[in-house]
């Protein structure tokens, strides 16, 4: 997909629903008792891999745009229907493994080859502390767990490789025999676990945090049926807004709304790099450049999906930006902070890597090229911002934007970006 450059992009838009809300409440319903709603949930390559895979646990699920009608089992899960099949989903590999410590039967998970490099051992782990037998491949996918119940109890978990782990424990929490004290240990995007046990509690469960790192969940207190909407993904209006910046225009994202997610924070961040924020009366927020773009050093351990926006950014800003927090970031789709070396670089943008650390010299005349995408939507959508400021940039296989945003590239193009295959 090549993208030329239009000139300072304005314009009206709705961001997409959140993917992290979406497959938190499809576990949740389907462990609910009665029929649940969720109006305007996203259907995208990593919901369908969720409801897909809960179907494959027995439960009456049906998924589209318009809303998903889920019959829960009252925590009741299996016997399964063969293997089920992840895809690229981290988050649907993460949750069912934990929903299978429930299942009557064994129940065997699996993904695409980019999805068996991504971490699962701490998890298992945590699993096998909480009574389920585990085979793997060395810690990763294809796994087999045989649970048959959660006793419940103190239970700990390393989270230091994706806070999924923690969120995933936790959702099936409320099924176990007794209440469960969750630790968590070396948590870095903390807020996502917040969401979870916000979500949690409108459903109907008791979960609180009562230490640092530390949950509490009653297992008297289960779900029940709702008719809920599903708010908007700032993960994916950041990669909106980000066109404000990029080409000095104005973008307003109609559909924002007070939320928990992470990444809603970017705002800030794009403030501190010379953003104008306004946020409207009875909801929506507009981003407005307002002079060049400055240079940031940034602690991305809250909201790492954010490394390649604000690493494209960077390059835009004259001056050195240094991005921090980041090695959950080489445990993503593909290793985040390489593959942004390598293809920056291939633009002619001197970038730095560390362990868990991104330092990028912004300012020069980018020279076009195909830039990889490695089946990575956040580094097709983060990348193709240059795309919009410099003639000749090129990505390839743009067709991975599906895992969480379909939408992306009709999205941008109604809003005044220039695009041809």
């Amino acid at each position: 997909m090549e993208i030329e450059p239009a000139g300072p992009l304005s314009g009206t838009i709705s961001a997409p629903a959140s993917k992290s809300v979406t497959n938190r409440l499809l576990v949740i319903a389907a462990l609910a008792e009665g029929e649940s709603t969720l109006r305007r949930p996203l259907v995208s390559e990593d919901t369908v891999a969720m409801a897909t895979g809960l179907v494959r646990l027995g439960i009456d699920l049906d998924l589209d745009a318009g809303r998903a009608l889920v019959e829960g089992g009252a925590g009741v899960v299996g016997p399964p229907t063969g293997v089920i099949e992840a895809g690229l989903s981290g988050t649907t590999l993460r949750f069912l493994a934990a929903l299978s410590l429930l299942s009557v039967e064994p129940v065997t998970l699996d993904g695409d080859s980019s999805l068996r490099r991504r971490p699962l051992g701490a998890l298992l782990e945590a699993l096998e502390r909480s009574g389920a037998s585990v085979r793997s491949e060395g810690g990763r996918p294809p796994v087999v767990i045989s649970g048959g119940g959660l006793a419940g109890g103190r239970i700990a978990v390393d989270a230091a490789e994706s806070s999924q782990f923690a969120s995933a424990l936790l959702l099936v929490a409320p099924y176990a025999r007794q209440d469960v004290e969750l630790s968590v240990s070396n948590l870095g995007a903390g807020g996502y676990v917040e969401m979870t046990a916000s979500c949690m509690r409108r459903w109907g469960a008791a979960v609180e945090e009562v230490g640092e790192s530390l949950w509490s969940v009653s297992a008297s207190r289960r779900y029940s049926a709702r008719d809920e909407p599903v708010e908007y993904d700032a993960s994916a209006a950041a990669h909106l807004f980000a066109l404000a910046l990029a080409t000095g225009g104005e973008i307003t994202v109609e559909n924002t709304c007070d939320t928990l997610q992470p990444d809603a924070r970017i705002l800030e961040t794009y403030e501190e790099m010379g953003a104008r924020v306004t946020r409207l009366s009875g909801g929506g927020t507009t981003v407005e450049a307002a002079g060049g773009l400055s240079p940031i050093t940034a602690d991305l351990e809250g909201m790492p999906d954010q490394v390649v926006t604000l690493a494209a950014l960077a390059v835009l800003a004259p001056g050195v930006s240094r991005l921090t927090g980041l090695s959950v970031a080489r445990g993503h789709e593909t290793d985040r902070l390489e593959a942004l070396a390598a293809e920056l670089g291939k633009l002619g943008v001197e970038v730095e890597t560390g362990p868990d650390s991104l330092t990028i010299r912004g300012g020069p005349e980018l020279r076009g090229g195909r830039v990889k995408t490695y089946q990575d939507h956040r580094m097709a959508m983060g990348l193709s911002l240059l795309g919009t400021v410099f003639p000749g940039i090129a990505i390839e296989a743009p067709s991975c934007v599906a895992k969480t945003y379909p939408g992306w590239w009709s999205d941008i193009a109604s809003l005044g970006v220039r695009l041809s295959r």
